[in-house]
């Protein structure tokens, strides 16, 4: 069956001070990757009946497992409810904006994290919460949830994540957007995805989440060192 390419978004753009301070842009990386989408007919359960696969039903008052996921994808569905609502948080989180030492562009809050265009980027977010209408809530679907594995390696490969989604995309799931994010907390995950300054598809991220097509989410999380590691899912 054929394929089309779409865009995914990728933010491991975690910096971490070391002890006298210096920052350092590990894990800091281009977007940069592709994503194969088999056209099906639009069914979230659809399967081959001869598959192994058993996929889970859609259950519509669903959480994700954990409260990282939880909580992320609750403000989330806040903020489809009611995009300007959201404004004054953006306003306030500009002030976290800083040039540190070595003259690197960082946002400060739990975890300092590389920011590309600084306060252009939370300008242009908040015109674009003052003219998106309020629409429904995102579905939590478990067929889109992809489990982190437990190993940093494999949490910062790109390879594992295109993997996965490629199996769901084999059961007959329709996907039309995912990304990773390591970040400490799930606050500063939210504003920057809002934000969404990840150079080159700037954007990307905050547009499907607010696009009012996307129906459904997966959404899933694990502790890694100091950070949380992060898999979203749309459809």
């Amino acid at each position: 069956m054929g394929c089309n390419c779409q865009k995914e978004e990728e933010r491991e753009d975690e910096i971490k001070a070391d002890e006298d301070n210096h920052l350092n842009k590990d894990g800091k990386s281009d977007v940069n990757r592709d994503l194969l989408l088999k056209q099906i007919d639009n069914n979230l359960l659809y399967k081959d009946p001869s598959g192994p696969n058993v996929l889970l039903p859609i259950d519509p008052k669903g959480l994700p497992k954990d409260e990282f996921s939880r909580y992320l994808f609750n403000l989330i569905n806040s903020l489809r409810l009611n995009p300007p609502s959201y404004i004054d948080t953006i306003v306030k989180a500009k002030n976290n904006i800083k040039i540190d030492k070595t003259g690197v562009l960082i946002y400060q809050s739990s975890v300092k994290v590389a920011i590309n265009s600084g306060e252009r980027a939370f300008d242009l977010a908040i015109e674009i919460l003052k003219n998106t209408e309020p629409m429904d809530k995102l579905i939590y679907n478990p067929n889109l949830t992809i489990d982190v594995p437990n190993n940093e390696n494999d949490v910062r490969s790109k390879s594992y994540l295109s993997g996965e989604i490629r199996k769901k995309i084999d059961m007959g799931i329709e996907i039309k957007s995912f990304w990773k994010d390591a970040v400490k907390d799930p606050d500063t995950c939210f504003i920057l995805t809002i934000v969404d300054d990840s150079g080159k598809s700037a954007g990307n991220k905050r547009s499907d989440i607010l696009d009012k097509n996307n129906k459904y989410m997966g959404i899933s999380s694990i502790k890694i060192g100091r950070s949380f590691a992060c898999y979203i899912v749309l459809s």
